[in-house]
């Protein structure tokens, strides 16, 4: 899966070394919080297998999926772990999953050993800001179906693992207009 690529790079080997030396593996069974919306997120993790939303809940009660993390991608809220504040987001187990967990403040000393490190935590967020810029800008130049397409390229098995209504909310339109968009370019 290609979902979060910016985080997948070679260039990131080093932390991921560090997840697999001195991560805690963990099993979260389908549908357990890796995180809590409005709770500081305190931990970050790898995902060794299985698939996690990325889910914002509304003061109306409605569920936004806002991202996702697949097997050998990171797992967290960045923003919450490296500001101290609560979580916009909760981060839900779509599946049975295990992750390769480090505490923040693991993470927080890694960076801090000398300036390699340091840097390649700049990257990071670079990497991550990135990711949220483009989806950003998809959102108000590309159309619906434009971004569909897009995402099907990055990841072709993505309907395999998540719920058309779950990716309809993603794209950010309704069911029915997915609906519309598959019937369409079939």
């Amino acid at each position: 899966m290609d979902f979060n690529r910016y985080i997948t790079a070679s260039e990131f080997s080093a932390l991921a070394e560090l997840f697999r030396r001195e991560g805690r593996s963990i099993a979260f069974a389908r549908g357990e919080s890796f995180a809590c919306q409005e709770v500081r997120n305190r931990r970050c993790g790898v995902v060794e297998q299985g698939a996690f939303r990325y889910v914002h809940l509304t003061e109306r009660g409605e569920r936004h999926v806002v991202g996702y993390a697949f097997a050998g991608e990171f797992v967290g809220d960045y923003i919450s772990m490296s500001n101290g504040l609560p979580a916009w987001i909760g981060i839900e187990a779509m599946c049975d999953s295990r992750v390769l967990c480090l505490a923040n403040d693991r993470l927080a000393s890694f960076y801090a050993t000398d300036a390699a490190h340091e840097r390649l935590g700049r990257t990071l967020a670079e990497h991550l800001l990135a990711e949220v810029y483009e989806r950003l800008l998809q959102c108000y130049a590309s159309t619906p179906q434009e971004r569909y397409e897009a995402l099907l390229r990055r990841c072709p098995d993505l309907l395999h693992l998540v719920p058309l209504k779950e990716l309809a909310s993603y794209l950010r339109v309704r069911p029915e207009t997915l609906s519309r968009i598959r019937r369409r370019i079939r």
